[in-house]
């Protein structure tokens, strides 16, 4: 079984190398996600293979760091690709309430919240910890499924407002997340000597990176086409605007201008140019002295009539 440890960890440590190469945007969430899989399979394969209740304790602590925040981090993630607008103190409000979960989980073998006793013992050569359950353990059942409960809620909203990319994409990322929450039950049910969950996060993973790349595809084609559509506006007007305006406009500013046709938002500009939201606006400002408007509806306004 410590062999089956050692496989998912080292396919952890392979998914994130996969991820740089799947996820050209490099998304935090996605990144810290995969991290958090990573501790949490090595914390598994550090208690398989603990010789005292003290190391185990510790193997124990680091499974927890990685599987109290991946909740965090999934839920990120999940409304990031719903599109929704994420306040600015909730991911710092949900870090505190993940640290205070983190140091209750990790409480076992100092104080008697989480586990009232604990000790080691070895089945089929794999060191297990013999737990008895402490009043605050089921503060962490009711910890994930807040976390589930909010995930799917998204997700349906997503789903009724169409705020992602299609509906196909909603149904995606629910069936990773209700199939996470099966296979949580599951384990907690037949109390196995293997933590299944090491597995399921790989699968996660795995599913994810492949919602991501489909996505990644997707936004492709729609930009390919967008762009295309903007260069062919901006060509049909370019003999209605007077040359001297477009020639005072740099090879950067050229390039921002379809977006602008196009209201694009500066932040995906600058993602889209591989520069900083500051620079697309000093490039904006730029265009609009040079071209004589104030905004981007006077910019159009002024194209289409000259």
């Amino acid at each position: 079984m410590v062999s089956l440890y050692d496989a998912t960890f080292a396919v952890s440590l392979l998914m994130i190398a996969v991820y740089f190469f799947v996820d050209k945007k490099h998304d935090k969430w996605l990144l810290l996600l995969f991290t958090s899989v990573a501790v949490c399979d090595m914390g598994y394969l550090l208690l398989s293979v603990s010789k005292t209740l003290e190391g185990a304790l510790w193997a124990n602590s680091v499974a927890y760091l990685g599987s109290v925040f991946l909740p965090f981090f999934l839920l990120m993630m999940i409304m990031k690709l719903s599109q929704i607008k994420v306040p600015k103190y909730l991911p710092w409000v949900l870090i505190g309430i993940n640290t205070v979960m983190l140091f209750i989980a990790t409480s076992g073998g100092y104080l008697p919240i989480y586990y009232k006793n604990v000790s080691l013992d070895l089945v089929d050569g794999v060191a297990v910890l013999v737990k008895e359950y402490g009043p605050l353990h089921n503060v962490y059942k009711i910890y994930l499924f807040a976390y589930f409960a909010a995930m799917v809620s998204i997700i349906i909203y997503t789903m009724v407002k169409k705020t992602a990319a299609s509906i196909k994409h909603s149904v995606f990322l629910a069936f990773v997340v209700i199939g996470n929450i099966a296979i949580w039950l599951v384990e907690n049910i037949i109390h196995s000597g293997f933590e299944f969950l090491a597995i399921s996060y790989i699968i996660t993973e795995g599913l994810i990176l492949l919602l991501y790349g489909i996505l990644q595809d997707y936004e492709k084609n729609n930009e390919k086409s967008s762009v295309a559509e903007i260069e062919i506006k901006v060509v049909e007007n370019e003999e209605a605007v007077c040359d001297n305006l477009l020639k005072d406009l740099s090879e950067r500013e050229k390039e921002v201008l379809p977006y602008l046709l196009d209201n694009t938002k500066r932040k995906e500009i600058a993602e889209k140019l591989f520069v900083t939201e500051s620079t697309i606006k000093k490039h904006t400002s730029s265009i609009y002295k040079k071209l004589e408007v104030t905004s981007r509806a006077e910019l159009l306004e002024k194209l289409k009539h000259r």
